[in-house]
């Protein structure tokens, strides 16, 4: 026997006849055979002669290699040939509704030969995941009719699910030559750029020229070298990065930056810690060789000093000093924020000749029982004769502190993975050849306890990710040119304001962010240099009950906004709300008052009040929600993409709705008479151009529609209207603008 098994045997009433079952072996290919030998004999002894038969066996299940032949999918390449190998010709079995697609779809399903097929596979837009193509098992068949076998094949799909915009971490490295007055500058990016997108034209200098602009090999860190800097450590020598000229290997447009001071070297500090207290001014020596220095402090606000030094009654102080290291700062009791002093210094060198620096000194002091924060950079920082809370939120620089309190200060590390108690701190921690305690945290981050040794230093002296809590019920000022750092929840019953007078002014909200309650204010100063950003896009600012007024910058594409308070666009410079790729959240109210207006750069979901009050609003992103908004006093409100708001046209207003993507408005239109318009910018102007009105059965609104006869805008108006009141005109750019000549409450 070949090629299978015998069962069941079973002979007749004569023993002249059997029947048996033959089966035939799985997964096989071959001839069968029953085989009878010659040893048998009948009744009366005689041997019997041989006999066979033989069967053609095909047990065998078809099987199917899929092939998507590219490794990965984008935007800029979205298709794949994807190919199916069977092992024997599947027939008419085989069809393109037995192929399943994940995250994307099948088109040109193609035979081309008794055992090869072709199709393109095309990713879904707008996904990061895996696609992928499968045949099932049992699908097709093999002419012998033995179902098929399960194949498939997976590709990594990246169409737009990125959608987070790159930007400079801070802080930039500048140096200076040794022999000449360049600098050098190091821009280290948060994700890496599409080659070649980067270039000089995507930076602006000021008191500089770019010589050159070099990747490294990651395509995440540029050096740029800027030639005719000079000497000088004035704040008059920046460089700033421009938004939306490079991109990121998804596609997504760079953010831009603030102003980089390329300045001397060394030209910046941010000592930060308590009011009414000794801040260490973060100074270094600058002569590199321990001269005698005089080093004169301008721009000091009233009531603050300088510790040793001389008051010139002008806002200056001098002192003459070989410890630069030691020099400290106090403010008065009653002042919180930021403030930049201007610090010179001059000395003699060896061979005899003047030398001088000079740095801006961003002087950070918080109230009394409030936590001290550190900044995104380097940093110096200051403990009190109180208990202290440091408060390090990734990512920072290479940080000191001073007058640390080993019994009763500690330090809160927020946002830093692997470090969640005083063991994982102590695998991180050891003694500088100063016995200084150094708690390194990565990536060129870490803390240093000056006049602390490590064995001083206990679990008591540690906190992960606590949120900080301060309490302002007074002022907060954060001066022309300043920064300040917060996080955590602050109570703000009070005023915070931001004063930039052209020099770039920043509220940096870092880890994990802000939640701002208290019903107090923000207040900022009508300049476009005021700027309340995260240190990253993760980083929220949660508005609870504030009012925030003014001009300036919010986001700056780093910083998630929820807004349930108040915002108002009050100045002569537009307010602009930038989260980069997050949408804002939107329950309180986003109002404008002044001409500078209201921009938001992407989506909004809004549930709360849109209010063109005077000043214009320009939403460029998508608006979902229930939420309302109102035009009124000679204002326009401009929809840039889809929108389901309902909009409100104020009495004797005179005011502009402009819908960009006015196929996908969805809301409805109150209150619009023959002083107002709206604006359909997306429906050309010409002789094609009609409009047409249906009034609702019950008499409270009706739809209008609106065609050039390619596209139609379909808008939902409450009120009494006239069908034949509507006219249509040019808006001077071609496209169409909807008014009323005549309406009935």
């Amino acid at each position: 026997m070949a090629g299978g098994t015998l069962s069941a045997l079973t002979w007749n009433a004569g023993h002249t006849a059997a029947t048996a079952t033959f089966t035939a072996t799985d997964a096989s290919e071959t001839a069968g055979s029953v085989t009878v030998d010659a040893g048998y004999t009948d009744v009366a002894g005689n041997l019997g002669t041989s006999g066979t038969d033989t069967v053609t066996i095909d047990t065998l299940n078809p099987s199917v290699i899929v092939n998507i032949v590219d490794g990965a999918l984008s935007d800029t390449d979205n298709n794949s040939n994807v190919t199916f190998t069977f092992s024997e010709a599947p027939g008419a079995s085989f069809t393109v509704g037995d192929i399943t697609p994940t995250n994307g779809t099948i088109t040109g399903f193609t035979q081309d030969t008794a055992t090869t097929y072709h199709a393109t596979f095309t990713a879904t837009d707008g996904v990061s995941a895996t696609g992928s193509v499968s045949v099932a098992a049992g699908s097709y068949t093999d002419p012998a009719g033995n179902t098929g076998a399960a194949g498939s094949d997976t590709v990594t799909i990246d169409t737009g699910g990125d959608t987070t915009k790159p930007f400079v971490v801070s802080p930039a490295t500048v140096t200076k030559a040794p022999t000449n007055n360049d600098r050098t500058v190091v821009l280290t990016f948060s994700e890496a750029l599409t080659a070649g997108t980067f270039t000089a034209a995507d930076l602006q200098v000021v008191g500089g020229t770019i010589f050159s602009v070099t990747a490294n090999a990651t395509q995440t860190q540029f050096t740029v070298v800027v030639t005719g800097v000079g000497n000088s450590g004035s704040g008059t020598h920046s460089i700033t990065v421009l938004a939306n000229g490079y991109t990121d290997v998804a596609g997504n447009p760079g953010l831009g930056s603030n102003a980089i001071p390329i300045n001397n070297p060394g030209n910046q500090s941010f000592p930060a810690g308590v009011s009414g207290e000794p801040i260490n001014l973060a100074l270094t020596d600058p002569s590199q060789q321990g001269a005698l220095i005089t080093v004169t402090v301008k721009d000091v606000p009233s009531g603050w000093s300088i510790d040793g030094a001389t008051d010139n009654a002008d806002g200056s102080w001098t002192v003459v000093t070989s410890d630069l290291h030691g020099l400290t700062v106090t403010t008065p009791a009653s002042f919180t924020g930021a403030a930049v002093l201007d610090v010179q210094m001059t000395w003699i060198n060896v061979d005899g000749t003047v030398g001088t620096a000079s740095v801006a000194d961003n002087v950070e002091a918080y109230a009394p029982g409030s936590p001290i924060f550190a900044w995104s950079g380097d940093d110096v920082l200051t403990g009190s004769s109180g208990n202290d809370l440091f408060v390090f939120s990734q990512p920072i620089g290479n940080d000191t502190v001073h007058s640390f309190d080993a019994a009763a200060d500690q330090i809160d590390l927020i946002g830093y993975n692997g470090l969640a108690s005083f063991a994982d701190v102590q695998a991180h921690m050891v003694d500088d050849a100063n016995g200084n305690a150094v708690i390194a945290l990565g990536d060129g981050q870490s803390i240093t306890l000056d006049g602390v040794h490590s064995s001083a230093l206990t679990g008591s002296n540690f906190v992960f990710d606590q949120t900080p809590v301060v309490n302002n019920s007074g002022t907060m000022t954060i001066g022309d040119g300043a920064l300040l750092p917060l996080s955590g929840i602050i109570n703000n019953s009070g005023l915070i304001t931001l004063d930039s007078m052209g020099g770039d002014t920043l509220l940096q909200v870092i880890q994990h962010g802000v939640t701002l309650q208290g019903g107090g204010q923000i207040l900022l100063s009508d300049s476009t240099a005021n700027v309340i950003s995260g240190t990253g896009p993760g980083v929220t600012l949660v508005n609870v009950d504030n009012t925030i007024s003014g001009a300036g910058q919010l986001g700056g594409g780093m910083l998630s906004l929820d807004n349930s308070g108040t915002i108002i666009a009050t100045g002569s410079n537009a307010l602009v709300i930038d989260t980069g790729g997050s949408v804002v959240v939107n329950s309180g109210t986003l109002e404008a008052t002044g001409s500078g207006g209201l921009t938001i750069t992407g989506g909004l979901a809004n549930s709360g009040m849109i209010w063109a009050n005077g000043g214009n609003i320009d939403i460029n992103g998508q608006v979902t929600g229930d939420g309302d908004a109102t035009i009124g006093n000679l204002s326009k409100l401009e929809f840039g993409a889809a929108s389901s708001t309902d909009v409100t046209f104020a009495a004797n207003a005179a005011c502009t709705l402009q819908l960009d993507d006015s196929f996908d408005f969805s809301g409805s239109i109150a209150g619009i008479t023959n002083d107002d318009k709206v604006n359909l910018e997306d429906i050309l102007f010409g002789t094609g151009t009609s409009a047409a009105y249906q009034a609702d059965l019950d008499g409270t609104g009706g739809t209008l529609t609106v065609t050039d006869g390619t596209h139609n805008a379909t808008l939902h108006l409450l009120g009494v209207y006239d069908a034949h009141s509507f006219t249509l005109a040019d808006d001077g750019t071609g496209s169409t603008v909807v008014q009323v000549s005549d309406f009935v409450m």
